[in-house]
């Protein structure tokens, strides 16, 4: 059965080839509404508590837990690994974390909240919480029910096709842009262009 149009982003023709209706793009919406939620976030940690929205994203899942690895943290938290070792440098600066190296591979190094961190961490979580209230104000309990389940069954699309932690990235082949829907020619067909180099 034929996906209702409403799914499908609008592709429409322009001279130098198709485009994307980008209000219909679901990936640049997210990335965009994403990229908006980051920089409010972050003026505002960055403000009250002079801490940037990566840093308190590294807080957020080392609270969740006495100790946990770095490159734990890359992979659960989706996070670049120079992002988290420079976010995880700054906390080390501010005092509010500690990282040592594993005493059973000195390549891995354990993660904890300081006291200070925890007390800071414990200050800011009901402080996000209100942020999030405030951001979800305008939708129902099974509206943001909907919205969670929606972004998890897409994450898992997402997840399902791309190579695991461990596995070779594949080459990159060049990406070949959607055909527009137009009549062709008998004369344009590419049995008839095969058949005239053979002739």
């Amino acid at each position: 059965m034929p996906r209702s149009s409403k799914t499908r982003p609008t592709v429409a023709a322009a001279p130098g080839g198709p485009v994307l209706d980008l209000k219909d793009h679901i990936a640049t919406r997210v990335a965009i509404f994403a990229n908006r939620l980051s920089r409010a976030a972050s003026r505002f940690y960055r403000r009250t508590y002079g801490i940037g929205v990566v840093e308190w994203r590294l807080m957020i899942y080392i609270g969740r837990t006495r100790e946990t690895r770095a490159n734990r943290i890359c992979r659960e938290t989706d996070l670049d690994k120079g992002a988290v070792s420079r976010s995880l440098a700054t906390l080390q600066g501010m005092g509010i974390v500690s990282v040592r190296a594993d005493g059973a591979d000195n390549r891995r190094h354990n993660v904890a909240l300081t006291a200070k961190g925890r007390a800071l961490h414990d200050e800011i979580v009901p402080i996000a919480f209100a942020r999030q209230t405030k951001l979800v104000a305008d939708l129902t309990p099974d509206e943001i029910r909907l919205f969670l389940d929606l972004i998890e069954r897409m994450q898992a699309t997402v997840a399902g096709g791309e190579p695991g932690a461990d596995a070779p990235v594949p080459t990159l082949r060049p990406m070949v842009p959607p055909k527009l829907k137009r009549s062709v020619r008998w004369d344009e067909s590419p049995r008839r262009r095969a058949s005239a180099r053979r002739g």
